[in-house]
């Protein structure tokens, strides 16, 4: 008899592994997730195709990319707030301008798609960074933009995103690097002289975690021009002569409140409702240029909407 139950109860632990293995498979199969092995194995070309296929699918773009034109799948996995490797970030680049990012969470057994966190130009790199009241990770992803519209421009932007329960919200959007080049008469007109301008923007930043986490970025800022009179084609960098520089240190912190990492808080006088500072226009390079924006600050209000106001329309 009691050979018989021992008999029944490995057969049953059987079954149940193999029912849970075929649900995983299933789930596999369908474009759900992914295994551990093909999340730590994403360079074999096999598991390239799989891992591109099934992201595809599962973030509605199978129609708007061609498999035949992946250039490399990239897996950041991760999570600084649990140490271990519960979240994965997957990278699509299918070139210029054209690189899907969606994250995924381990149950322990597959790797489950979670959120489409968009279309990038390119991905540098992406960090966790852990959050004490949060209890959960901030996903920094590092944006590299080049770009010939208005001037030749390459950028790097720091892009943070939370997850509340449904879907990744964007908490902190703004430049890491800039080179940007262009010539006065594409503004001015052919009717005024050739000069080529250019600002650049190197960073040092720093993360800091735990209960007050704050990201903080110091701007080292140069303006240059060149004598090169070509009106169309960017001259070389040793053309260039520095006219102008300047230091600008920046910190944002984490707010409850706004659930977002701010600068500041101020009072909009129009409404006398409090609002938060995301973005201090003031602080561009491009200020250097002589660009001034006709607003001062990017703020966002308690109903969720952006806009730009000049710092008289605050009272802090």
């Amino acid at each position: 008899m009691k050979r018989k139950k021992l008999v029944l109860l490995v057969s049953a632990v059987v079954l149940i592994g193999g029912y849970s293995a075929g649900i995983y498979a299933n789930m596999i199969q369908q474009g759900e997730g992914f295994t551990q092995k093909e999340i730590d194995n994403p360079n074999i070309e096999e598991n390239q195709m799989k891992i591109a296929e099934r992201v595809l699918e599962r973030t509605g773009r199978t129609d708007q990319y061609d498999l035949e034109d992946l250039q490399d799948v990239t897996v950041y996995v991760g999570s600084e707030a649990s140490n271990s490797g519960d979240d994965a970030v997957v990278t699509l680049n299918f070139g210029p301008k054209n690189t899907v990012v969606a994250v995924y969470r381990s149950d322990g057994s597959v790797y489950e798609y979670v959120a489409d966190l968009g279309d990038f130009y390119g991905v540098k790199n992406v960090r966790f960074i852990p959050v004490a009241d949060l209890g959960k990770d901030v996903v920094i992803v590092q944006e590299r933009i080049n770009q010939s519209l208005g001037s030749f421009e390459e950028t790097d932007v720091v892009r943070g995103y939370v997850y509340d329960g449904k879907k990744y919200q964007s908490v902190l959007n703004t430049p890491e690097k800039i080179q940007s080049s262009w010539n006065d008469i594409w503004n001015k007109g052919l009717n005024n002289p050739s000069l080529w301008r250019r600002v650049t923007e190197e960073t040092e930043s720093e993360w800091i975690g735990g209960e007050d986490a704050t990201f903080q970025v110091t701007r080292y800022q140069t303006y240059l021009e060149s004598d090169d009179k070509n009106e169309t084609v960017e001259p070389a960098d040793d053309t260039f002569e520095q006219k102008d520089e300047r230091v600008v240190v920046e910190k944002f912190y984490w707010s409850d409140e706004w659930q977002r990492f701010i600068l500041r808080e101020a009072v909009e006088k129009a409404t006398g409702q409090k609002v938060a500072i995301v973005e201090n226009l003031q602080a561009s390079a491009y200020q250097l240029a002589g660009f001034e924006d006709m607003e001062d600050y990017r703020i966002v209000r308690k109903d969720g909407t952006f806009d730009y106001v000049r710092k008289d329309d605050l009272e802090f």
